[in-house]
């Protein structure tokens, strides 16, 4: 509600504060990530949060959801480079599983 209706940043707030207690909960952060791609006048706070996400313990399932939707992202928003790191960071992640 804070996010849709109050302030932003209050709503990040208390969305760390759920996350701080709950952080292998994936559809909660998928819920987060949702309600700052809602607004994406500020690229900064998705990009932030996908760079948290990728750089968690997650199964490969779950890491293939996040890089996908980070890489859709930055196709959408961001540049050559910024796709670019996407791609990167997934093969390194792959590299590191084998």
């Amino acid at each position: 509600m804070e996010f849709r209706l109050g302030e932003r940043e209050r709503g990040r707030t208390i969305f760390e504060g759920i996350m701080t207690t709950y952080p292998k909960r994936v559809d909660l952060w998928s819920i987060y990530l949702d309600m700052e791609l809602r607004d994406v006048a500020d690229v900064e706070g998705p990009r932030n949060l996908f760079e948290r996400l990728i750089h968690m313990k997650w199964s490969s399932k779950k890491m293939k959801y996040f890089f996908k939707r980070f890489l859709e992202f930055e196709k959408e928003h961001g540049d050559e480079d910024t796709v670019e790191h996407v791609k990167q960071a997934a093969r390194e992640y792959v590299e590191s599983q084998s």
